[in-house]
């Protein structure tokens, strides 16, 4: 696909970052089609607008909008045909290990030039995927520790669930955010527990709380009164 034909839009809640995305998409002859700071206003451009490749932050802090890993799973229900880069300051290994894992299509740190969000746009929007210098770092450290690795193990829809299970969803709240069936999702989320090795869901909360693991503002204290 040549630069210009890609259509790409950008959510970010710093007006900075989205004009320097602007300006380097554009001077790269890509499409902007438009910039959105939270995921309320993303779903509207969305629905109104093609788009090829979506470039948003991971985390978004709006009270009244969606964020983090329940932002993408929003995202990936409603247009689950659309590539999404993940474009954040997060390099955590587990965080960046799981959005791998759970098949986004890219990420770029914060940290590194404006030349690799426009090498990942192209490289996204001609079917492929695309990971950072940064990324590839935490991805070793993800593949390397043993309390990271083993879920490497999930298939992508138990990590989708898993990880909604970390953020502190209940079974109903996964169902309708994902719009499957509570039943569908309770046997997701079991399947997700066995092939972690836990007995069941309030060993896992034990085990992330313990390690540190989060993909969402969920504080140790939080994760700790599911458990």
């Amino acid at each position: 696909m040549k630069d210009k034909c890609i259509r790409v839009a950008i959510a970010d809640d710093h007006p900075l970052v989205l004009y320097g995305l602007r300006k380097a998409l554009e001077n790269a002859d890509v499409n902007v089609i438009g910039e959105v700071s939270n995921s309320s206003q993303l779903m509207a451009l969305l629905n109104n607008s093609a788009c090829d490749v979506l470039i948003t932050d991971y985390s978004m802090p709006d009270e009244r909008a969606l964020s983090g890993w329940r932002f993408l799973a929003s995202i990936s229900s409603e247009h689950p045909e659309l590539p999404v880069l993940v474009y954040s300051e997060f390099e955590d290994p587990f965080l960046v290990g799981s959005l791998v894992k759970r098949g986004i299509a890219g990420i770029v740190s914060k940290r590194e030039e404006m030349s690799e969000v426009v090498a990942a746009v192209r490289r996204i929007a001609s079917g492929q995927r695309y990971f950072s210098p940064i990324t590839h770092a935490a991805l070793e450290q993800f593949d390397a520790l043993p309390q990271l690795r083993r879920f490497a193990g999930l298939t992508r829809r138990q990590m989708e669930v898993a990880g909604l299970m970390l953020c502190g969803l209940t079974v109903c709240e996964t169902a309708r955010l994902l719009r499957r069936r509570p039943n569908t999702i309770s046997t997701q989320r079991a399947a997700a527990c066995k092939r972690l090795g836990f007995s069941g869901e309030s060993e896992m909360y034990r085990f992330a709380a313990g390690h540190g693991l989060w993909l969402d503002r969920l504080s140790t204290d939080q994760m700790l009164e599911f458990a």
